[in-house]
């Protein structure tokens, strides 16, 4: 018989949560290997805590809630991280480059650490999570997400100039 492995980055109550469905199979004589709704309660326990793991790892960006809320963060912030998208080839195009200029352009935006903190990749916005201040990496993420990223961040300095 193989015996069945948890994947390593499973959280502790997840592994209890496992391990207790796996016992309660036990007490119908069947073992808990060969019980039908053992061996799905311990499956949808596992993709569970991998999705959370996945989430936590992407720094909430992908979260059941979406993007983060940028309607706090600052457009020092958001120009950086617009100049962070066209470096990288996230957002092309004359209206990325151009929104990226007006926002340059304004007072105090370059000189702010949350402007250098943009460029690095570093969004600072709100977590819908939490409710609370937190800073994102975007080179964490896949490409597909980052573009998802840059449109929204593109889309929030458009509104706000």
């Amino acid at each position: 018989m193989v015996p069945f492995r948890l994947p390593a980055m499973l959280s502790t109550g997840a592994i209890a949560a496992v391990a207790a469905l796996s016992l309660g199979g036990c007490t119908s004589g069947m073992s808990a290997a060969q019980n039908p709704e053992t061996q799905a309660a311990a499956t949808s326990a596992a993709t569970a805590a991998a999705q959370s793991t996945a989430s936590q790892l992407t720094g909430g960006l992908t979260g059941a809630l979406g993007l983060p809320n940028l309607s706090s963060t600052s457009t020092s912030n958001l120009a950086g991280v617009l100049n962070y998208c066209v470096t990288n080839n996230l957002a092309t195009g004359t209206n990325a480059t151009g929104l990226l200029s007006t926002a340059t352009q304004a007072a105090g935006v370059t000189n702010s650490p949350a402007y250098s903190a943009g460029q690095q990749g570093i969004l600072q916005a709100v977590s819908n999570q939490t409710n609370t201040s937190q800073q994102y990496s975007l080179s964490s993420l896949a490409e597909p997400l980052r573009q998802k990223v840059c449109s929204a961040v593109s889309s929030r300095l458009q509104n706000m100039l």
